[in-house]
């Protein structure tokens, strides 16, 4: 289950040019779309699993693979489609596997059940789950994170006069003095933030973006921040992350039906209102969906899986980052699953780096609570996660094909 690779920002140019105060970098591409470097560093990965797959036996080292044996899957949107095929020149250059998706739809419950209409959330229910995990105080958890704040400030320097008036505080207020609140429905979620915390939260994406994307130094975060700062900046992103998507309320309704998706492909069996799994998919050796952030965030909140990688912070979901379930046969007939977390470093991405078995993108195993044993890498027998997820999925959430 894979995330999109970079792209340019989402967000309204007139919106953005009221938290910065110099002009932001122009992107050569439009609003939303995977980037050029996105899609070159898209096919490095596809190359690098290549590889990783012929070393274990999976799929043959050179030459078009049995176009049974891959299956991909990708949200409507033109960059999860360009990540997708990304993959795919990679993986298999020429090859004229067939990315798989619900276009011209406009929307894919899949990937948006939410916003779809395929699961419905209460707004209430959903704003008191999150105000219980941060003590009913949002402001308390932006005041934990300062740090994080000032390093966004330093480079954003925000805010103009009219965003300061538009909640009542002086012309000259900073980010840190924004208060936050809950908002309805946005970006796919039941719910979103608004004020400090989220303009902190996007713009350390948005810095991580132009890094990602190669720019120049000057360029990124109008060169005043380096790799260290973005690191940090990230801390408040992946705590909004936190909040919207791994809330277990939330969660079991944003994730569900990609868990059973992915539940099915790793065991040929039914979960919550889906039919078996299609021959494209049960025998197919590797299956990829290409979605979002949130897709990544909500399904591991649904597990209650965290992963780690050297400089972020917890449960990262960076441009192509992956969870890697992989069903695995021990030398005993074992049959077990096995999760990770899979994505170029920042400093991969930003230079392209080629990637090879001794040059690794970066890999974090995963333990999935109530089912992984402590056996290196944390093994699941396939029968206990079979269990788990009949019980994490709601089937009232998970849409039919």
């Amino acid at each position: 289950m894979s995330r999109h690779g970079v792209r340019t920002p989402l967000i309204a140019p007139d919106v953005l040019a009221a938290w910065a105060e110099q002009p932001w970098p122009v992107w050569a591409e439009p609003s939303g779309n995977l980037t050029r470097r996105g899609r070159e560093l898209a096919v490095l990965l596809g190359r690098y699993h290549r590889v990783s797959l012929a070393a274990q036996g999976i799929l043959s080292p050179s030459g078009c693979p049995d176009p049974a044996s891959v299956f991909f899957y990708a949200d409507v949107d033109e960059r999860t489609e360009e990540t997708a095929r990304g993959l795919l020149d990679g993986l298999a250059p020429g090859c004229g596997i067939p990315v798989h998706s619900k276009s011209p739809a406009k929307l894919d419950p899949l990937f948006h059940p939410v916003t779809g209409g395929a699961c419905g959330v209460d707004p209430l229910e959903a704003q008191t789950r999150i105000l219980e995990r941060v003590g009913g105080n949002l402001s308390g958890m932006a005041t934990q994170r300062r740090d994080a704040l000032l390093v966004v400030q330093s480079a954003l320097k925000c805010c103009k006069p009219d965003f300061c008036a538009a909640f009542n505080l002086p012309r000259t207020c900073t980010l840190p003095d924004l208060p936050t609140t809950l908002s309805g429905p946005s970006g796919g979620g039941a719910v979103g933030l608004l004020g400090g915390l989220a303009v902190a939260s996007n713009t350390a994406e948005l810095f991580t973006l132009e890094y990602t994307n190669g720019m120049s130094p000057a360029e990124v975060g109008w060169g005043r921040l380096g790799l260290a700062e973005i690191q940090r900046a990230l801390e408040v992103h992946d705590a909004a992350f936190d909040l919207l998507y791994r809330t277990p309320y939330l969660a079991r309704r944003q994730a569900s039906a990609l868990l059973a998706r992915v539940a099915a492909a790793l065991t040929g069996q039914t979960f919550g209102n889906l039919a078996p799994p299609p021959p494209a998919v049960r025998n197919a050796r590797l299956v990829a969906y290409v979605g979002h952030d949130t897709n990544v965030a909500s399904l591991g909140g649904l597990l209650d899986a965290d992963w780690a990688i050297p400089g972020s912070p917890s449960n990262p979901t960076l441009p192509a980052g992956a969870l890697m379930f992989e069903r695995r046969r021990s030398p005993e007939g074992r049959e077990r699953v096995y999760l990770s977390y899979i994505v170029q470093s920042l400093e991969q991405m930003r230079s392209a780096s080629t990637l090879t078995l001794e040059a690794p993108p970066i890999r974090s195993p995963i333990r999935i609570p109530g089912c992984s044993s402590n056996e290196p890498g944390y093994p699941c027998p396939i029968e206990d996660f079979s269990r788990l997820a009949q019980d994490l999925i709601e089937p009232a959430c998970v849409a039919g094909p």
